[in-house]
Parts: structure tokens; C-alpha cells; sequence
């Protein structure tokens, strides 16, 4: 026969390794560096719950940044002063209303509006997922 006119081709068969076992989510996002994270003992992508990935991206997203859904993200607040927390607050239940409103896929918790160094403020919200009953917060950095 000639060169690749057999069934199997040239050379010996690589047998594949088995893909990983567990509940497969979404990919987890890192949120200081906003870059995806490869689990260290399997080499593939680590993953995050969908509701956990959804709360995230809403709140590190800047409101109006994203071309064609001009509703979705976060309107910051301009300045850490005295209603600091109170406007991150607003801004985050603004931001979640989609999840905690429209769809009821969570139960925002509470909210912590810090004043970080170099004049960057860090919000941690924490919330429930409604359908599993788990409580997870996720941070902007």
C-alpha cells in the first residue's frame, strides 16, 4: 500500500488522557488579574460555579464598557468620601439586579465598600445562590 492510503495511517495510535472528573461550571476567573486559572494538578482550566462567575462579571464590569449591553456592569462611585458605602452599595445592587430581581438566581447578603491604597476602593459582595443554598462573596480589586 501506499503512504496513507491505510485505514489507520502511519504511525502508533496516542491514546488520550481521560478528562477531568467533577461538575464541570464555568472557567474561573481571577479577579485582580481578570485572566483565567489553570489547576495545577489536572493542567486544565480551573472552574467556578455559574452563579459565582455571573455575580463577578457584574461587578468588575464598568457600566456601558460593553459594546452591545449598555445595562450591564457597575457605576463606581466617583469619590471615597463620606457616602462612599452607601453609593457602593446602590452601585452593587444596581449592577446584580438582573440576578437578584429578573432572574431570583441569588440573595444579595451584604456589601463592604473599603478605601484601598492609591486611592482605589475594593467592594466585596457577598451573596446566596438560590439554588443551592450556598453563601460565596467575590471581590473587585
Amino acid at each position: 500500500m501506499g503512504a496513507g492510503t491505510g485505514p489507520a495511517g502511519l504511525g502508533t495510535p496516542v491514546s488520550a488522557s481521560a478528562p477531568p472528573d467533577g461538575p464541570a461550571g464555568s472557567r474561573w476567573i481571577n479577579s485582580a488579574t481578570k485572566d483565567y486559572e489553570q489547576d495545577t494538578a489536572t493542567g486544565q482550566l480551573k472552574q467556578m460555579p455559574k452563579t459565582r462567575q455571573q455575580v463577578l462579571l457584574a461587578v468588575t464590569t464598568l457600566r456601558r464598557s460593553a459594546s452591545t449591553l449598555d445595562w450591564f456592569g457597575i457605576r463606581t462611585p466617583r469619590k471615597m468620601g463620606d457616602r462612599f458605602q452607601a453609593e457602593a452599595e446602590q452601585a452593587v445592587r444596581a449592577a446584580l439586579r438582573h440576578l437578584t430581581d429578573a432572574q431570583k438566581v441569588i440573595r444579595l447578603d451584604s456589601v463592604k465598600a473599603e478605601h484601598g491604597s492609591g486611592g482605589r476602593g475594593r467592594i466585596t459582595v457577598s451573596f446566596t445562590d438560590i439554588a443551592t443554598g450556598l453563601r460565596d462573596s467575590v471581590s473587585t480589586r
